[in-house]
């Protein structure tokens, strides 16, 4: 088998810092998203985060006095399932944008599919690149 040459080391050292940096964005982009949708009856408003938790609960007019508990309900649920798609729509192009792809989707590698945020945490890639080193050094 052949062994990359120093040159090849370097330009996949100089790719991963790139789409790490790429990654490292795109996580910070994720983490702004916040959608607000409306209910098709306009009686509620919800906004969600990226993660898909409500943060928000609004009742913009005062058409859900004339609702029943159960339509209301609906509307809540409604309003709150059009934030999440959109809010997680957002996270994919943003994800997509940084040469990534959505977990489950087709082409998704195990690397799209890991922890985002433990993956670009600065200590856990130290580690693993000291861990790596350790590795190759005892191998060689």
């Amino acid at each position: 088998m052949n062994r990359p040459t120093g040159s090849e080391l370097q330009d996949a050292l100089a790719e991963f810092t790139k789409k790490h940096e790429s990654l490292l964005k795109a996580r910070e982009e994720m983490k702004a998203i916040s959608v607000t949708a409306r209910s098709k009856d306009g009686s509620v408003e919800v906004t969600v985060g990226v993660n898909g938790e409500a943060s928000g609960l609004r009742f913009p007019n005062n058409k859900f006095k004339e609702l029943t508990g159960k339509a209301l309900a609906t509307s809540v649920l409604e309003a709150l399932t059009r934030a999440r798609a959109e809010a997680s729509a957002r996270a994919t192009a943003v994800l997509r944008a940084a040469g990534g792809t959505a977990p489950g989707e087709q082409g998704s590698s195990l690397l799209d599919r890991l922890d985002l945020d433990r993956l670009l945490d600065p200590k856990s890639l130290a580690d693993a690149l000291t861990q790596r080193r350790q590795e190759g050094k005892s191998h060689g």
